[in-house]
């Protein structure tokens, strides 16, 4: 092999190069094909492989090259592990493309291998020539196409292919030969179409004897046969063990996909095809019969059951047939002539008559053919003569596949030159036939040869541009003038009117040219009036086969789109719906047991991403679905997109393409948006107004502006069209000027030296001296150098913040300061409760916080005003007089409104899921309550909670089964409570009708909660609170009427209270009116980050303005003066100002809800508490200014000079920056604190400590920080006015504090102690174990002691010491005021106060005590204001209404002239004004 230059190791290491290059280029459906198996193969265990139907691309390969993907995977999830994730369908990153790429090339070296053991076995005299047609495979365009452009891995196949007929070439390689086969079979089961010839070719050569036919070797025999039972065996042995082979088969063997494929083969039945075509034209006058439902099968090219109009319908038994009888002759001959030459003669006339006569074959198919006959295309000219058409014409069958114009060039010139190359150098090689040659129709390849390649230029190129921009026909106009007797003449397809017959004739005659294409199809070479017919047959074809449901959502998402291929255009909307479903579609849902079952999507609720306090994903945006299953009417579930997929080619690329084809269309110039054809844009409400900056005078005159700007040739007017960047000239290299210095000093060293031969030369006896003298330079002694052993480098030092138990403990350190617990049963036994603990479990303590967040976070759409969390906690604490407190009763009223409408209000409508009452089952109970209400929420019946997965709903029937057991005894139920009763009771004016009716009047919201609860108790997940509520409202031992449940609720604790109102709070997010109110939030916080975002641009700009300014003034200053440094520019190059551009665009939540206004300006809160030296220093000021007039009048005095002058004008516009940057921080503080008070659907946490407990300061958010400013308590000054404290939860505390044993000894060994004893140590004498259990810190100084306990070396506690200095000082301040307020409420004595009387609905005086109370002070002024009266009073007849319309309207003016405004002159609430529903 010395002599064959370059070596085939060297052609593959360029061709690799040269297919690196291809990386980025087109991408066929295969590649996701392959990425999808790769992610099942990865994520599902062996037994899911050939069941999975996620996506449409179903692994439909043998299990060989399914463990093949598999081994792939393990590579792959350390590359991109997206790619390995089953439900990432379309996933085409860099990483992923480049992987799959590479993969390809590296398995391509089985290939090389092969190749090489093929040469290496040729004899001497055909090195040559094997030479030859291995570098052909190598190079062919067939592999460069398929493999490394369309994607496949027909280069690693055909590398095991080859590899066993080299093996098979001698006799010692028959049996490798036979296994290696096997086991491509059981890679790709094409291969099964040369299985013939090799069972032949073994059976002879190996299994049979050389002598007779009929001698058996049974060693050979048995060895082969074992060998195959080996190799099927252990890849096909798990699924027949699992009794899966139908399954497998059926994948392997789809023969329901007809018998053409998408991309047509060049075989017999494209001539079989054509000639039906033809057939169909001279039908009639031939008289066959047509079948009608065939007419348009075939020449569509789809995927499916093809039909022929005259000639009889192929079946696959036909095909096998055909090809089986196809092969016979060449089988004939190899048994009789058992040569290598002979058999590959076989195993390619099996190729080739597969190809020719088999079912749904693909074009790609060729290549069993091309490749084995490579092999022998250089035996003698006359195989050569066959050879030649077969490498024309399978190498340009396969154009179609890469129909972009990108990849255009590489198939056509690449396999032009390939094609040109190899035929010439095999015509070259080709020896001249030992027999004399049989011209039949050889001669004929030469011709074919000839014409092919003009006609692939004609069909590449010319056809191309004779098509090029096709444009829609323009109509005639029709005539404005036309008289009743006037001659006329018409096309009824187009509706043209002509009045002059030769106009008629000149139109008729465009008409007819075959120069027209159908948009829809893409058929070409049409007259008009047929392709306005094939136009009008596939649009009606399209309209019925795209989703109804999906047609208005696409054409509103392409309305105006600016991407300008057709193409890509339909990838991106692809990408966008494939896994969004829109209500009205036919789907398939999935559930867990991989069962199917059709149904159609009802109802579809988005909800947003939600992010975490430092900004990271809490949970992705997700949507779900209510669907109802075709085989259930009456049956709905609630599942997710991950449960959902579409019957398959509902919604391809294909339909997509056709149905935007015929909806959208856009003008030629460049850059033109797609618009929805006008009648169809009418018909699906799509407006039709064109924006102003995509109409072409607009892109025209941005265009040209761009160029004026390029040529440095523009004015103020093009400026105002495009505000481009100046052109910036680069900066002059450093290294340049010093390689140019360097140049310099070269020269003059030179032009030294040839004067002087010793210039810069030491005498030799300096430098001896120096090296050998006593004293060495300057009076120092020589320095002996002496190796020292290398050290061994020191440890890499810790980056901190890291984990924070893996830092060791601090001895003698401080620990945390003492928690408080608002509970009886604090969670360490020795710390006595605090007074306002009465009565309150620690189990309680979590929900009294969170409703008492949600009524205030949401007191806007409750119509509430705001109260304190100690007013909260002692209104639910009452004992007595507690029917009047009108905070008790203002906030179940407010919260029961908002659960069931007005009975003038869309019937009364039920606004969350209601259960359905065991009451309401009756036909007329049914009927009141389901017929009358529109049809959003009402009262469905039971079903799955709102995260309804496949699992959830077995769990979910079984809890209904067990529900209906439970409540088929009610004698158990009647001993619980007397709801039931009671319900009866009232059944003709029952609780929602008193609702909706809005009776609440003498206690009467409490029977309203009974009903509520004892509907409610029909859900199983709610039925134990419910009934245990119901036991003390409405207990067995006493009657069941309203005026039990209302004398019952006094008697009930504070726990059984908090239980209420938080199932009230839980229905009451369910409702509109809160998911409007957050809706609404969402989009304020949007606007005021884009206010505040250019605010800070503003500023920064205005800072940088100062600065020159300033810089300007040092230069213009006058000697007698002195320049003092802006305050303002010190914190111009900070990381905040620096990041005030681009960066702040995606900044993230926890910067919009951090209050920054007092790190910004930190004299503020220094002036509010000097408040004593504000005299003093007005008084300074005021000296300061006076001397600063004097001094400026006594140079006003002199004649000021020009530099003077110029001074004086610099100096005032200092003093207009300062200001206006003032304003912009000014600003930026409003926006803060409106973002802040917007951000409302949840509550965020300050940090974590070291052991996981969480802190909240509830202000932080969603609510001013001392309440409403306008509320009836608005004087006491703050809201919560405690930093609370949660301990962690169950995963935290398994994960981090309660280790298994291993654990515990490794973290015992490294710092003497285990993390349950750490707890104890440094969070002192009070602790909280699980996120049940809360503890708070009222004291300023206990919460600077927390923050000097914290470590910022830890990662949680460097995060939550920040947040805490961030808000140390409002944190502070209200607790300070808590303290104030509550100190000022204890020093009251009853008999301080003036004596009050309250009058009750009874008639009954309460005097003393119960004013004493913080709670009674409480009154809604909001609801007085916003609907006349408390949600707890009757409305007021209308004429008194109407007379109270004056005082009304002067109360409202009066609150409204005295409320805190913001920026805008809006009221400082998180919408900046009242939201009304």
């Amino acid at each position: 092999m010395a002599e064959l230059y370059p070596s085939i190791a060297q052609c593959a290491v360029v061709a690799t190069a040269f297919k690196v290059l291809l990386f980025p280029a087109y991408r066929s459906t295969d590649f996701e094909v392959h990425r999808n198996w790769l992610a099942l193969t990865y994520s599902l265990p062996i037994k899911q492989w050939y069941y999975e139907k996620t996506s449409e691309w179903t692994l439909d390969y043998p299990p060989a090259f399914a463990y093949f993907e598999w081994l792939l995977a393990q590579i792959a999830h350390f590359i991109d592990p997206n790619i390995l994730e089953i439900e990432n369908m379309g996933y085409d990153r860099w990483q992923a493309v480049y992987f799959q790429r590479t993969t390809v090339i590296l398995a391509e070296l089985l290939l090389i291998y092969a190749l090489n053991c093929y040469i290496r076995s040729s004899s001497q005299p055909a090195k040559q020539t094997s030479y030859a047609a291995a570098l052909s495979i190598l190079l062919s365009p067939a592999l460069l196409i398929i493999d490394h452009i369309h994607f496949q891995y027909n280069g690693f196949l055909y590398g095991v292919l080859l590899l066993s007929l080299v093996c098979a070439r001698k006799q010692s390689g028959q049996l490798s030969s036979g296994l290696i086969f096997a086991l491509l079979l059981c890679l790709k089961h094409i291969y099964l179409y040369l299985a013939p010839a090799y069972f032949v070719y073994l059976l002879r050569v190996y299994c049979l004897g050389s002598k007779t036919r009929l001698d058996i070797h049974l060693v050979n025999s048995l060895k082969l046969g074992s060998g195959l039972v080996i190799v099927f065996g252990l890849i096909f042995g798990p699924f027949i063990y699992w009794r899966q082979l139908d399954q497998l088969l059926s994948r392997l063997f789809p023969f329901s996909r007809g018998l053409c494929h998408a991309y047509w083969a060049p075989n017999i039945w494209s001539l079989y095809s054509f000639t039906d075509r033809v057939l169909l034209l001279v039908a009639p006058r031939l008289g066959f019969v047509i079948d009608q439902d065939a007419v348009h099968s075939v020449t569509r090219g789809l995927v499916g059951n093809t039909s022929f109009a005259c000639l009889p319908t192929i079946s696959p038994r036909t095909t096998f047939l055909l090809s089986l009888v196809s092969q016979m002759p060449s089988l004939v001959k190899l048994f009789l002539q058992p040569s290598w030459e002979t058999f590959m003669g076989a195993v390619t006339l099996c190729g080739y008559s597969s190809f020719l006569f088999g079912w749904h074959v693909h074009e790609k198919a060729v290549l069993l053919v091309v490749i084995p006959f490579s092999l022998l295309a250089l035996k003698d000219r006359r195989y050569l003569g066959a050879f030649r058409p077969l490498a024309v014409a399978g190498h340009v069958s396969l154009f179609p596949l890469l129909f972009t114009a990108a990849e255009f060039p590489i198939k056509t010139v690449y396999t032009v030159f390939w094609l040109l190359l190899f035929l010439l150098v095999f015509d070259r090689l080709a020896p001249v036939p030992s027999r004399p040659r049989v011209f039949l129709l050889d001669r004929f390849s030469l011709l074919y040869t000839t014409v092919s390649i003009p006609l692939i230029v004609y069909c590449s190129l010319a056809h191309q541009f004779v098509l090029y921009k096709r444009k829609p026909v323009p109509l005639v106009s029709r005539p404005s003038h036309i008289q009743e007797d006037q001659e006329i003449w018409t096309f009824e397809q187009t509706g043209e009117v002509f009045t002059t017959y030769q106009s008629y004739l000149q139109r008729g005659d465009f008409y007819r040219q075959k120069r027209f294409s159908c948009e829809i199809t893409g058929h070409s070479g049409l007259t008009f009036f047929e392709a306005f017919q094939s136009e009008s047959d596939a649009s009606g074809e399209v309209e019925d086969a795209f989703p109804d449901a999906l047609k208005g959502p696409i054409l509103r998402k392409v309305q105006f789109s600016t991407i300008s291929r057709l193409d890509h255009l339909v990838d991106h909307v692809y990408e966008d719906f494939k896994h969004d479903y829109y209500p009205g579609e036919s789907i398939v849902v999935i559930f867990g047991d991989s069962s199917r079952s059709p149904g159609i999507l009802r109802e579809k609720t988005k909800f947003p991403e939600l992010l975490r306090a430092d900004g990271s994903i809490e949970r992705s945006a997700f949507a779900r679905y209510r669907v109802c299953l075709n085989n259930s009417s009456d049956k709905e579930i609630v599942v997710e997109a991950n449960d959902l997929v579409r019957e398959r080619k509902t919604f391809t690329k294909q339909r997509l393409r056709s149905f935007l084809k015929k909806s959208i269309d856009h003008e030629s110039w460049i850059g033109a948006p797609w618009c929805v054809k006008p009648e169809i844009a009418q018909f699906y409400q799509i407006s039709g107004s064109l924006p102003p900056h995509l109409t072409y005078e607009h892109q025209m005159a941005q265009r040209k502006a761009h160029s004026m700007l390029k040529k440095n040739d523009f004015d103020g007017q093009l400026l105002n069209f495009s505000p481009g960047l100046p052109q910036l000239k680069p900066k002059v290299q450093r290294h340049k000027r010093e390689s140019q210095d360097a140049a310099r000093l070269g020269e003059e060293y030179q032009r030294a030296l040839a004067a002087n031969p010793d210039f810069g030369k030491i005498p030799q006896q300096q430098v001896e001296q120096f090296l050998t003298g006593p004293n060495g330079i300057n009076g120092v002694s020589n320095i002996v150098v002496k190796s020292q052993p290398k050290q061994p480098p020191p440890p890499p030092a810790l980056k901190y913040p890291i984990e924070d138990l893996e830092l060791p403990p601090v001895p003698n350190k401080a620990p945390r300061p003492a928690l408080k617990f608002l509970s009886i049963d604090p969670p360490t036994p020795h710390i006595l409760p605090e007074k306002s603990a009465r009565g309150i479990l620690m189990r309680s303590v979590g929900p009294l916080l969170e409703t008492w967040d949600t009524l205030n976070v949401y007191c806007e759409v409750f119509q509430l005003d705001s109260f304190t969390f100690d007013d909260y906690v002692e209104a639910l604490q009452l004992t007595h007089d507690i029917h009047h407190c009108t905070l008790i009763s203002e906030i179940h009223c407010a919260v029961l409104k908002k659960l069931v409408n007005d009975v003038n209000d869309k019937n009364g409508q039920v606004q969350f899921s209601l259960p359905e009452s065991k009451s309401s089952r009756s036909e007329d109970s049914s009927v009141a309550d389901t017929t009358s209400l529109p049809s959003p929420t009402p009262e469905p019946e039971a079903k799955p909670s709102a995260r309804t997965t496949r699992s959830s709903l077995a769990k979910s029937e079984a809890a209904d089964l067990k529900a209906v057991q439970t409540a088929g005894s009610s004698t158990i139920e009647s001993k619980l409570h007397r709801a039931a009763d009671m319900e009866h009771a009232t059944r003709a004016y029952d609780w929602k009708m008193r609702l909706r009716k809005r009776d609440f009047g003498q206690g009467a919201w409490v029977y309203i909660i009974v009903g509520l609860l004892y509907q409610l108790s029909n859900d199983p997940r709610r039925k134990g609170t419910c009934d245990e509520i119901l036991s003390k409202l409405a207990p067995p031992s006493q009657e069941a009427t309203i005026q039990t449940a209302i004398s019952q609720y006094p008697l009930i604790d504070i726990n059984t209270r908090v239980k209420i109102l938080e199932i009230l709070c839980m229905l009451s997010l369910e409702t509109k009116a809160i998911r409007i109110y957050m809706e609404e939030c969402n989009n304020n916080m949007t606007e005021f980050r884009k206010e505040k975002i250019d605010m800070q641009r503003k500023r920064r700009a205005a800072m940088e303005d100062l600065q020159s300014l300033h810089e300007e003034r040092k230069i213009l200053q006058p000697r007698s003066r002195t320049t003092s440094p802006l305050p303002e520019l010190e914190g111009l190059n900070d990381s905040k100002m620096t990041n005030g551009t681009e960066d702040e665009i995606e900044m993230d939540d926890e910067d919009v809800v951090v209050d920054t206004e007092e790190e910004e300006k930190p004299h503020q809160g220094r002036s509010l508490r000097r408040a004593n030296d504000r005299a003093t220093q007005r008084r300074k000021r005021a000296e300061e200014e006076r001397l600063r007039k004097e001094r400026l009048q006594a140079e006003k005095a002199k004649k000021p000079s020009k530099q003077e002058k110029q001074y004086e004008k610099i100096v005032k516009k200092i003093e207009e920056a300062k200001d206006q940057i003032k304003e912009y921080e000014e600003e930026v503080s409003v926006l803060e604190n409106d973002l802040r008070e917007s951000d409302c659907p949840r509550t965020r946490v300050l940090g974590k400590d070291r052991f996981w407990n969480r802190y909240y300061w509830f202000e932080r958010n969603a609510m001013p920080y001392a309440g409403l400013p306008d509320s009836s308590t608005a004087f006491a000054g703050y809201a919560n006015g405690c930093l609370w404290v949660q301990g962690p939860d169950d995963m935290e505390r398994q994960g981090f504090i309660e280790l298994c044993e291993a654990e515990n000894r490794q973290y015992y060994n490294a710092f003497k102690m285990r993390v349950p004893e750490r707890k104890m140590i440094e969070e002192g004498q009070t602790h909280v174990f699980n996120a049940r259990q809360w503890g708070y810190l009222d004291e300023p100084d206990e919460l600077d002691k927390l923050i000097g306990w914290l470590d910022t070396h830890g990662v949680r506690e460097v995060k939550l010491r920040k947040e805490l200095q961030a808000q140390r000082d409002k944190i502070t301040k209200y607790m300070v005021q808590r303290k104030r307020f509550l100190a000022m409420s204890a020093e009251k004595k009853p008999e301080d106060e003036e004596p009050t009387s309250r009058m009750s609905t009874r008639t009954k005086t309460y005097t003393g005590s119960a004013t004493t109370r913080r709670c009674f002070a409480w009154t809604n002024l909001t609801a007085e204001r916003e609907i006349g009266h408390m949600h707890g009073e009757p409305k007021p007849p209308a004429n008194n209404r109407k007379q109270g319309k004056p005082a009304k309207k002067a109360i409202e003016e009066d609150v409204r002239q005295t409320r805190a405004t913001s920026r805008q002159g809006k009221p400082l609430t998180r919408q900046g004004s009242r939201y009304t529903f």
